[in-house]
């Protein structure tokens, strides 16, 4: 059922609006003027819009701006009901964006004609646009597959050859942009950071395009076409001038965007954030593509692939504007150029000469300032913004899946197969959660723990987010006792981790060999500072466990797993069914009585530990859950064998069943060592007697 939002500030003709629509089995809304319509339009979401002029507050014409101006409401119909009817008037709500004019006063069979017709029109043109989405974002979730395979890949221009077409051929001069690694950048974003990358990015760079005038051809995901013409008020400018000034442009604002996008997702480790530019001028062809009256109107031809030949080549290159020597030529003495080279490109013939672009001199006449870019333009980037985060999800996800069936069947059948720039030695590991297979990184030969995640949203979501939370709470630290995550990549409901791998095993390892009580000690004091570093970062481990302290082969000892981990403020021990968080031979009282899990809980769980390190068993066990979580609660805290009688303070002051009685924080234990190690130091040394 359509809904119609009505906006008129006489009450009277407001309620007969309603009614008349109602009866056609509309749902309606309705406001008193044009202030009061934004926010209805905003909540209420219509699919289309009748509102009057005149009104207080907020007249229809400021309204309608207004929404012209939000992506949600760019192409919302809107029928204008108005006593003004000269031309000006008419022209001014056209120009704003106005889809129908009704002179009042109104009869009902003209209104229910307008809004059927408004609404039909449309629905036609949404269609048409849905169908070439999906073709765009088929083409799209190829390209972000083969990316993602380390496959040679083509960027979808969906640029058809001049053969057998007929239009208009002119000289212009094509600018092509898109932003550097950005594959590697959307494996780091959920779906939404994306969209939300990409409308930011795009309201960035789309001014010195309009400024320069510009006309965007095309979006390709995180691409831009843009097409520069000869015009009359050129002058002494032209076309292949100003769009090297939009491309140096592009750059300079590309690189002031990067510090939003740094503190806007603390990716952390990633390449700058950069952008490419390539620029061509030279013959193409004007064409209409589409059913008569729907047409779009694009631009053909080899000058349309030089251009995007040449921004392909810009990282390679490492020259952020590389622009053919015909542009340049075209542009004149204004441009500065640095080395040139000639180029082999895909598809030619003949080479080109490509120039490095480093400026352009001043124009008399060039715009300054900030540049509003028109409501429709908004729409197509927030429409393609939408469509690339969900292509680059898909295709992520699509190929994580095939992966992970064919690297068992290619190992099993000798046949290593690479990753995202990782090659595949062995399977090491399986779970009903991921599959684990030790890999090598091509950059420099490091092994590597590549976790591949096995579920889906539709299985347990709760797992996919443990997934994702275990690389992103601690992807930036760096610690010699904590696990070093080198990559990852998730989508909606596939993900991987590229983490260190453990030539060592596990402490629970260590522990079945047995342990001198200074080697425990030592171990302890390890797992301790790591525990300091993440407490400091205000990160809870929730699972301090001997299976998720590693071993390096150097003998370190390394926290790791961190899947159910959580930022200290607010995380609760309990799950949605009662379940508490943890494993059981570990888990602190305060968890088992699912409250909120503090710095405390983990060190009681390094308590337990320690106590298994110095008597090489369990301090507590039982025939079942329930028997055992009883002893975490009940049980006093172990005794220690008379021998080592020593450590016995520190255990107690580590596992006090009050958290307020406990050591507080990993810091007092790391002291609290100290002080066991020195006091046991002298003791030996008197045993020893004198010299």
């Amino acid at each position: 059922m359509k809904k119609i939002l009505v906006v008129e500030d006489e009450e009277s003709i407001r309620l007969v609006l309603t009614l008349m629509l109602k009866a056609e089995g509309y749902t309606v809304d309705s406001a008193e003027d044009g202030r009061a319509g934004i926010e209805h339009a905003k909540s209420f979401a219509p699919d289309l819009i009748v509102s009057d002029v005149m009104m207080p507050e907020l007249d229809g014409y400021g309204m309608l701006e207004a929404l012209r101006a939000d992506p949600r409401f760019a192409d919302t119909p809107f029928i204008f009901l108005t006593a003004l009817g000269d031309r000006t008037n008419i022209r001014r709500g056209m120009n704003l964006g106005a889809d129908d004019f009704l002179n009042k006063p109104i009869s009902r069979v003209e209104l229910i004609e307008a809004v059927t017709s408004r609404l039909k029109k449309y629905e036609n043109a949404a269609r048409s646009l849905a169908e070439r989405m999906v073709a765009g974002n088929d083409e799209l979730k190829r390209w972000y597959r083969q990316s993602l395979s380390g496959a040679e890949a083509e960027r979808p221009l969906a640029i058809a050859e001049t053969a057998g077409m007929t239009g208009k051929m002119v000289v212009a001069t094509v600018l092509f942009a898109d932003i550097r690694n950005f594959t590697t950048y959307s494996e780091r974003l959920a779906a939404g950071q994306i969209a939300e990358l990409l409308n930011a990015y795009f309201e960035v760079v789309c001014q010195p395009i309009v400024r320069n005038g510009g006309r965007i051809a095309k979006l390709i995901g995180d691409g831009i076409m843009v097409v520069f013409e000869a015009r009359p008020e050129d002058g002494e400018d032209n076309h292949a001038r100003r769009a090297i000034r939009a491309g140096l442009g592009i750059v300079l604002a590309a690189n002031k965007f990067g510090d939003w996008f740094k503190q806007r997702f603390g990716l952390g480790a990633l390449p700058e954030f950069a952008t490419g530019v390539g620029i061509h001028t030279g013959d193409l062809m004007e064409v209409h593509i589409g059913p008569p009256g729907a047409e779009d109107l694009t631009v053909v031809g080899d000058s349309v692939n030089v251009a995007s030949r040449l921004e392909g080549q810009t990282k390679e290159l490492g020259w952020p504007v590389v622009a053919s020597a015909a542009a340049v030529g075209m542009a004149g003495s204004l441009v500065s150029v640095g080395e040139s080279r000639l180029l082999e490109l895909r598809g030619r013939n003949a080479p080109v000469e490509a120039m490095k672009v480093t400026g352009i001199g001043a124009y008399v006449g060039a715009q300054e300032g900030p540049i509003e870019v028109p409501a429709s333009v908004r729409a197509a980037l927030a429409e393609n913004a939408q469509m690339t985060a969900r292509a680059a999800k898909a295709a992520l996800s699509e190929t994580l899946r095939v992966i992970t069936g064919e690297l068992s069947r290619a190992l099993v059948a000798g046949q290593p197969l690479q990753i995202k720039g990782y090659r595949v030695l062995s399977k090491i590991g399986e779970g009903g959660m991921s599959n684990v297979f030790l890999a090598e990184r091509e950059t420099d030969g490091r092994q590597v723990a590549l976790k591949i995640l096995n579920a889906r949203p539709s299985d347990d979501k709760q797992l996919l987010q443990r997934f994702i939370q275990e690389s992103a709470l601690i992807y930036d630290i760096e610690h010699s006792n904590v696990v070093k995550i080198y990559d990852k990549g998730f989508t909606d409901d596939y993900a991987y981790i590229a983490m260190e791998y453990f030539a060592g095993g596990s402490l629970k390892d260590v522990i079945a060999h047995g342990l001198n009580p200074r080697q425990a000690l030592s171990l302890l004091a390890q797992a301790a500072a790591a525990l300091a570093e993440i407490h400091r970062l205000g990160i809870v481990h929730r699972d301090v466990k001997p299976a998720n302290m590693m071993l390096r082969a150097d003998g370190t000892m390394v926290l790791a797993d961190f899947g159910i981990a959580k930022h200290s403020a607010g995380s609760m021990e309990t799950s949605a069914h009662g379940e508490f968080f943890g494993t059981p031979y570990y888990i602190s009282p305060e968890q088992v009585d699912g409250k909120p899990a503090t710095e405390r809980s983990d060190i009681y769980s390094l308590g337990i530990i320690f106590y298994e390190m110095l008597m090489n068993r369990r301090p507590f066990v039982g025939d079942s859950i329930d028997e055992l979580i009883a002893q975490h609660l009940h049980a006093p805290v172990p005794r220690l064998s008379d021998a080592l009688a020593d450590y016995q303070g520190l255990l107690d002051a580590m596992l006090a069943k009050d958290p307020a009685e406990r050591l507080q924080n990993a810091d007092a234990v790391l002291a609290a060592i100290d002080r066991v190690w020195t006091q046991a130091a002298l003791r030996a040394n008197k045993a020893l007697g004198p010299d």
